[in-house]
């Protein structure tokens, strides 16, 4: 129990700039490895305070496996590079997120970690986005170092 506690603060304080409303959960079929902790507060570090799509790509880079992939809510995934070509041309701007309902699912070589949010403030195709969505960052390993294998974005959680 005290583990979990001492995870759940780790992680809160890597996602810190973020409105957090509730400690994270934890499943799987192994405990939490502080390496995968460790990758996500890099990966969220890396993701944000940015001046361009090319430069949050370029910073994100290193912590991705050369075979990641976006899913994004059209449901068609692609590539790093063609994440970075089409959210420059879409002219991306985060907003600022609230996540909330997380959960990592630990398991020996995979981790899966889950969350919800609500974003306002955004750009995105000249439009300006506001509203709740769901979302999982997947990790393996990759020649024994944990690496983000996939952004996966779903559809608006139900409240």
């Amino acid at each position: 129990m005290k583990k979990n506690y001492i995870l759940t603060i780790a992680i809160l304080l890597f996602f810190s700039n973020f409105a957090l409303a509730q400690d994270i959960k934890f499943g799987g079929t192994q405990p939490p490895d502080t390496a995968v902790i460790n990758l996500l507060g890099r990966y969220q570090k890396a993701a944000t305070n940015f001046k361009s799509v090319a430069e949050r790509d370029a910073r994100r880079k290193p912590l991705l496996s050369t075979g990641y992939f976006y899913h994004g809510m059209d449901g068609a995934p692609v590539d790093l590079d063609s994440l970075t070509r089409r959210q420059t041309k879409n002219k991306f701007i985060p907003g600022k997120d609230s996540l909330y309902s997380f959960t990592l699912f630990q398991y020996e070589n995979t981790a899966v970690f889950s969350y919800k949010s609500y974003s306002t403030g955004g750009m995105d195709k000249g439009k300006l986005s506001e509203g709740t969505g769901s979302s999982l960052i997947i990790m393996s390993k990759e020649n024994g170092v944990w690496k983000i294998i996939s952004d996966v974005i779903g559809q608006d959680p139900k409240k």
